[in-house]
């Protein structure tokens, strides 16, 4: 926005004579306080030498890291704390990480898509590992737009009619070893859905969806993920996701993602 008193609102005015002077001027004003004061082009060099744009991507994928960090980091504590209060922790942070990741993608995509100017760095509106669930072999699953369609990958996802359970497959392109598997979903408060992974005959992980998160809808509200890691796999095993929903929930899947597990 331009708040100058020259070209813009005038909004600077209402200053001090000495530090409205510098909010007029593009070149003193500071970096985080630039696009408050001042309309400049998403290719605007900043101090730290940054487009704005690029300090967009950027800085959203340094936070969801710093937030998968705090994660690593609880962990380490395991056997300094009593049991319940670690898995308590835990699971918020887990959350939180994974809900830094949906905000990442849902800013970065909105403000790729609004620019038209690429993350210099890729890593923007790519995601290697990730296969969007309306790719999969879906059974009784059927594709929905989400609304807003930036909290969702690809802006869909899969949701299961009522009245039975659904699954989707994938079999595994990569190479064989050990990875985690993200499974990215909605969690709606209408209900319980039942999730189940399972890799090739074999059951790797049930859950509840019944989280709170105060909405009926999947959208970036309710959108969450379940990971789970280091997991062996073979070119061609086949990694389903079945989901039983109950009430009125949709037991809505947004995409898995098949990452090589850290050492």
């Amino acid at each position: 926005m331009d708040r100058t008193a020259a070209t813009g609102t005038g909004f600077v005015s209402q200053y001090t004579p000495l530090v409205a002077a510098g909010f007029e001027s593009r070149a003193s004003t500071p970096d985080e306080l630039l696009l408050f004061f001042h309309h400049v082009p998403y290719t605007h060099v900043l101090r730290s030498g940054k487009t704005v744009i690029q300090h967009i991507y950027d800085a959203h994928y340094q936070g969801a890291q710093d937030a998968i960090g705090f994660v690593a980091r609880w962990r380490r504590l395991e056997r300094l704390i009593d049991r319940e209060r670690y898995a308590s922790v835990l699971a918020k942070l887990e959350y939180q990480a994974g809900h830094a990741i949906v905000w990442r993608d849902a800013i970065n995509n909105w403000f790729l898509w609004i620019s038209g100017v690429p993350d210099a760095t890729g890593r923007a509106g790519r995601f290697p590992g990730r296969v969007e669930a309306e790719s999969m072999t879906l059974e009784r699953y059927s594709n929905t737009a989400i609304v807003p369609w930036e909290t969702a990958s690809a802006g869909q996802a899969t949701t299961c009619a009522a009245g039975g359970s659904c699954s989707a497959r994938h079999r595994h392109q990569g190479a064989a070893g050990a990875f985690d598997i993200v499974v990215q979903y909605f969690d709606e408060s209408d209900g319980v859905s039942r999730f189940s992974l399972i890799v090739g005959d074999k059951p790797i992980d049930t859950w509840q969806a019944d989280a709170q998160f105060g909405s009926a809808s999947p959208n970036g509200h309710t959108a969450t993920r379940r990971t789970v890691r280091s997991i062996r796999l073979a070119p061609g095993d086949e990694i389903r996701v079945e989901v039983t929903p109950t009430g009125t929930e949709s037991g809505a899947l947004d995409y898995i993602e098949i990452t090589p597990t850290a050492p």
